[in-house]
């Protein structure tokens, strides 16, 4: 991200069908798209917008340079502007953009959302291992990943064994030549990983991954079933709200302000109501 427009070649600039809003107060340029959207967003946050905001001097009205793709920069400005909070059945690709972006651009609250996201789509083991990996997710979230191959009565195939790290398959094979051993010792007439005890199967994987054994690996909870009312909880121990449905009174509220209010500090939103 730079403060100056790059040459876009023949492309002539085309402004974003969805993210080039009247009232917005920042463009940005992404290849050849212009956004125009609301600063407030993006300076919640200690990110790099932050930085570039208050080096730039307001860049003299000048769009902000991405070099990132057009449909990526507009899924996550998504994150912000989803009127209803639709989060739920969303693919698997938007929230890696989305986490992606987050990561590079330091938007912590943002990448704890994606990992809520993440955590109810119904991902395989090692499909899961791989992205929780290579984004360098909370490992204890991988617990029940983890269990799952070792307690599988066949291994993987060679092309979804190629997805892990050898260091992740070779302490994998320590789980289940460890499980199979425990479930010898407890008096199975015929061992296997899948013999032994879950809670046997979680304690071996803890050690040989070097993760502490603790309720961390609990499912997340609901409000209902005891989670804090407006926040739900992150990997680290503390909380990031929840972007719930708002209320119809809420709803009303943001409709009114749709044309373009400013909140209690003078800064635009859009009529949007962010909870973060």
């Amino acid at each position: 991200m730079s403060d100056t427009p790059t040459a876009t070649g023949f492309s002539a600039i085309i402004k974003h069908p969805q993210y080039f809003i009247p009232t917005g107060d920042t463009q940005f340029l992404a290849q050849n798209v212009l956004f125009k959207v609301h600063r407030y967003f993006l300076e919640r946050e200690p990110s790099s917008f932050r930085e570039i905001f208050s080096d730039s001097d307001g860049n003299a009205g000048k769009p902000y340079t991405l070099d990132v793709k057009p449909e990526d920069f507009a899924h996550f400005l998504w994150v912000f502007y989803d009127e209803d909070f639709e989060y739920e059945n969303q693919p698997l690709e938007r929230w890696l953009v989305i986490l992606r972006l987050a990561i590079r651009w330091g938007f912590g609250r943002v990448r704890k959302l994606v990992v809520r996201q993440l955590e109810k789509l119904d991902l395989q083991p090692i499909d899961k291992i791989k992205i929780y990996s290579d984004f360098k997710i909370d490992a204890q979230l991988l617990i029940p990943s983890y269990s799952t191959l070792a307690k599988s009565p066949t291994l993987p195939s060679l092309s979804e064994a190629a997805k892990l790290d050898i260091e992740t398959i070779l302490r994998l094979t320590m789980v289940r030549e460890r499980a199979l051993q425990k479930a010898a010792e407890d008096g199975c007439r015929s061992p296997t990983s899948a013999s032994a005890g879950d809670e046997d199967v979680k304690r071996i994987i803890c050690e040989i991954f070097g993760l502490p054994n603790s309720s961390m690996t609990k499912p997340f909870k609901t409000a209902a079933e005891g989670a804090p009312a407006n926040g739900v909880h992150d990997t680290t121990g503390g909380s990031v709200p929840t972007l719930g449905n708002p209320t119809p009174g809420e709803r009303k509220k943001r409709n009114a302000n749709a044309n373009g209010t400013s909140n209690a500090n003078g800064q635009h939103t859009n009529g949007k109501t962010f909870p973060f």
